[in-house]
């Protein structure tokens, strides 16, 4: 494999700092610390291209989506340079490249490697120009389609339902979950498992509680076929015999740690396989190195958390750098998410000390809409093309509004009543807050 960079550094009296991983926490970290011009910074991704995979899902249904989720590497460094390459070995001091002789050595090194999801929430081709083809077939097979099962009704599986419903309501969509409630069992307010529930239902999404199919079987296929859904009529049955008849099917379930190259340090896997930290994200007994985002067994795993994850890291770096003292990192306190039902859909929860619960018309502003693609073009300097984008420029400014003000909540330990006092100001489009009488206010209410 070849090992373009995006700018030389030949500047060999900084510290180096490697990031590997390209992901939320593996850009942030680099940019951040990339800013201060204290150190030589290298960011090493085998892809030549930063997923957006917030929105990838809306990439499986509308047309030409996949073009906003796909943002190149090249701009996002400005003193350091991003190395497109496979890491074949991390060791306590240097990083090993598949087809180079010569290792890598480093001052810190943050590993931020991630998990592989099945396609098409994720994808790991490493030319963007090879993505874009396989979101093109599957929202083909999509429109063809009569009889859709995905299966496992977490986030992501959700989602999926609700982007698919959405955008082809002629489609028979049946999520068959194996618990109780969906996405993450006992985590959430009640309230927000009965706003996905309901919504998905009215979208006329059948799902099918507390019962599981074959999976073994089933990614036995997906080994035999080398695809990620499965196509043609397939008839399966639940473990409590209920029939169904799918043309196409989506598995929703397993997360696979990247930790293939972290030998290492497989005396600090959790058992999982993600890499457990001390208060300061570091591996211990080894200050100079920090793990962040999903192969962290720190926090739980959105990209909002990788990203706070980052800033801090840079922030500590810096800190270390300059002989200064630090703080530990503090994770947040209480459960959030953002659920998307489609671009119009949606339900979340607030890092509040209660849980606060939001309905689908600010998760529809902060959110679905938009799913953040400008904000991320954004970050990685590019310029995100005209022809790309659907939102008015008081839609994007009003969406980086309220990515910071989320932002600020998640990084927060919150009452109730100071959540809606910070989310006063954000749906200016659908109604002015009255902050005397908040419990009324639909984004609020308990019916949501």
């Amino acid at each position: 494999m070849g090992v373009p960079i995006s700018h030389p550094n030949t500047n060999r009296k900084k510290k180096t700092v490697i990031v590997v991983g390209g992901g939320y926490g593996g850009v942030e970290v680099a940019k951040r610390l990339d800013k201060t011009n204290q150190f030589c910074v290298i960011l090493i991704d085998r892809k030549s291209y930063f997923l957006h995979n917030i929105a990838a899902l809306r990439a499986s249904v509308e047309k030409d989506y996949a073009k906003q989720i796909l943002i190149p590497y090249d701009k996002l460094l400005t003193n350091g340079c991003v190395i497109q390459a496979e890491v074949t070995k991390v060791t306590a001091n240097r990083i090993e490249i598949y087809g180079r002789s010569t290792s890598l050595l480093f001052d810190y090194l943050i590993i931020a490697t991630g998990t592989t999801y099945s396609f098409p929430a994720k994808d790991a081709e490493i030319n963007q120009y090879d993505v874009l083809p396989k979101y093109d077939e599957v929202r083909n097979k999509i429109e063809q389609a009569k009889r859709i099962v995905i299966v496992g009704g977490g986030s992501v599986g959700c989602e999926l339902a609700g982007e698919i419903a959405t955008e082809f309501r002629n489609k028979q969509v049946t999520v068959v979950h194996a618990n109780s409630t969906l996405c993450e069992q006992n985590l959430f307010n009640p309230k927000f498992y009965v706003a996905a529930r309901e919504q998905l239902e009215s979208l006329g999404v059948r799902i099918l509680f507390n019962e599981r199919l074959d999976t073994e079987r089933i990614s036995q296929q997906f080994r035999l076929k080398d695809t990620k859904y499965l196509e043609g009529i397939n008839t399966l049955r639940t473990d409590k015999q209920t029939k169904l008849t799918a043309d196409l099917l989506f598995m929703c379930t397993g997360t696979k740690m990247n930790n293939k190259s972290l030998d290492a340090f497989r005396s600090h896997f959790s058992p999982d396989g993600r890499i457990d930290v001390n208060n300061y994200l570091q591996i211990e007994n080894y200050p100079h190195i920090f793990v962040i985002g999903d192969i962290s067994s720190k926090e739980e795993k959105m990209a909002f958390y990788a990203m706070k994850q980052g800033d801090y890291v840079a922030s500590v770096i810096e800190a270390m750098h300059n002989n200064k003292a630090f703080n530990e990192y503090q994770p947040a306190q209480n459960p959030a998410m953002f659920l998307t039902i489609g671009r119009n859909g949606g339900v979340g929860q607030l890092p509040t000390r209660g849980g606060m619960v939001v309905g689908k018309t600010l998760v529809k502003q902060l959110k679905s809409k938009s799913l953040f693609t400008a904000r991320f073009w954004s970050l990685l300097n590019q310029k995100q093309s005209s022809t790309l984008i659907e939102q008015t420029p008081d839609d994007v400014e009003r969406a980086h509004g309220y990515y910071k003000k989320i932002k600020t909540l998640l990084a927060m330990d919150l009452t109730e009543e100071q959540a809606k006092d910070l989310l006063g100001e954000l749906p200016k489009t659908a109604a002015e807050l009255n902050q005397n009488n908040m419990e009324n206010h639909p984004l609020c209410k308990s019916s949501l």
